[in-house]
């Protein structure tokens, strides 16, 4: 027996075992490695603006026990991305534009009914954990720096619904939602309360986030003065619930009267 060629043949099989075993640990979720593929996979393909490959990636931690904020914010990118909505690109639009309307207006790429809202909304529910941690008291900073740009991105995907933006994003025609006339054309119920909860959400998550720049500062205080342009001490006191306007009660009037501010300061 050719002793050289067992012993070849010996080393390739445990060559080709060791490379199945490491394999197969690659995305194992009670190792640290194998969270961290999982991870490491879900940014290169959101990186390459490749949403579905970034779900199947991040998807099986996000739905384990060893789910955690850093998951989470992936997920949450996962609905974003679906959206059309990059966070650079309204980074960048920020400072070119004659407001923050505008700039997230000129961020999204979406259009009236094509999903692009119930992804975001999907978005928020997993940053407050299905609707538990609608306060940013009950999230960690680094969920409330993630939610303030979401928020950002919802008001951008509801003007495009029903703003009609130019290409460099100002208005053009007013939103419309209102309790009494119910005009055809009007901001569905969800549409405008997730409109006046958006105001709420960045107020709150400003507040408990690390976002404390002058930029973000003079951003929080434009968006507080069209609440108490509404009637509201800041934009704190409206329901962050999106799903509370029924179109005639006290929220749906709340909804009314900041769909009308941004119309001004749009």
């Amino acid at each position: 027996m050719d002793v050289s060629l067992w012993i070849s043949r010996l080393l390739l099989s445990v060559i080709c075992v060791c490379f199945f075993i490491s394999c197969g640990d690659r995305y194992d979720l009670q190792t640290e490695r194998g969270r961290r593929s999982r991870i490491d996979d879900a940014n290169y393909h959101l990186s390459k603006g490749e949403c579905v490959a970034a779900g199947v990636a991040i998807d099986p931690l996000f739905y384990s026990t060893q789910v955690t904020d850093e998951v989470r914010i992936l997920k949450a990118s996962v609905y974003a991305c679906t959206a059309t909505f990059n966070f650079l690109t309204l980074a960048g639009n920020l400072p070119g534009t004659a407001n923050f309307f505008q700039a997230a207006a000129k961020s999204m790429r979406n259009s009236a009914g094509d999903g692009a809202l119930a992804a975001l909304y999907s978005a928020v529910d997993v940053l407050t954990n299905n609707g538990s941690h609608l306060d940013g008291e009950d999230r960690t900073r680094e969920l409330n720096n993630f939610m303030v740009f979401l928020q950002l991105g919802i008001l951008g995907a509801i003007e495009r619904n029903y703003g009609s933006p130019l290409s460099d994003g100002s208005q053009g025609v007013d939103m419309d939602y209102d309790v009494l006339a119910n005009p055809v054309g009007e901001m569905s119920n969800l549409d405008a309360c997730a409109t006046a909860a958006a105001l709420s959400f960045l107020n709150d998550s400003f507040n408990h986030s690390s976002l404390n720049d002058s930029s973000s500062t003079s951003l929080n205080g434009a968006l507080n003065s069209i609440c108490v342009g509404a009637g509201l001490s800041s934009c704190s006191q409206i329901s962050r619930d999106r799903t509370s306007c029924d179109g005639t009660n006290a929220n749906s009037v709340t909804a009314e009267a900041v769909v009308s501010g941004i119309n001004v300061a749009w």
